[in-house]
């Protein structure tokens, strides 16, 4: 096994007073995350750089409201989001009940007061109340994934999308 990536000094101003529950997630995810298939098994030497810092890097763009996260899989963005914003509330959109399952008990442990957990493919998920905003960072190419996510918004909502 892989040893895990120290964590960065940066992460605690990120997260400020949810650094605790970031290094728990984190910790967590390093351990179960290749067995639940949440992760591949050369991650753990970059789980903070590549994965937790880069989701929580677009925080400050996210707006008091209803964000949902599709395709969440092992909670990035989704779970880092909430963690770095509990003033936000999230909707977490996952196909997979393995994943779905990982989600919710993450939920609990960590005790997220905003974030709520729905199984389902975006293209089908009905949504009421829309989201304001919605954020992926796996899965699809852009051609797929905006039509599948732009009837889940409100009048105004945007795409906030983790793609190179």
């Amino acid at each position: 096994m892989s040893e895990i990536e120290a964590e960065p000094a940066i992460a605690a101003s990120v997260f400020g007073d949810g650094i605790e529950l970031a290094r728990s997630y984190t910790a967590e995810l390093a351990r179960r995350g290749e067995e639940l298939g949440l992760i591949g098994p050369l991650e753990l030497p970059r789980i903070w750089s590549r994965h937790i810092l880069n989701c929580v890097l677009i925080a400050p763009l996210l707006r008091p409201g209803l964000v949902g996260d599709v395709g969440s899989g092992a909670g990035l963005p989704g779970l880092v989001l909430a963690v770095a914003r509990p003033d936000v509330d999230f909707l977490l959109i996952e196909p997979m009940e393995r994943r779905v399952e990982w989600l919710k008990s993450e939920v609990l442990r960590l005790g997220l007061s905003n974030v709520d957990v729905l199984r389902a493919r975006a293209e089908d998920a009905k949504l009421d109340p829309r989201l304001n905003q919605v954020t992926a960072r796996a899965g699809t190419a852009l051609s797929g994934l905006i039509p599948a996510t732009a009837p889940l918004l409100d009048r105004g909502g945007e795409m906030l999308f983790f793609k190179g």
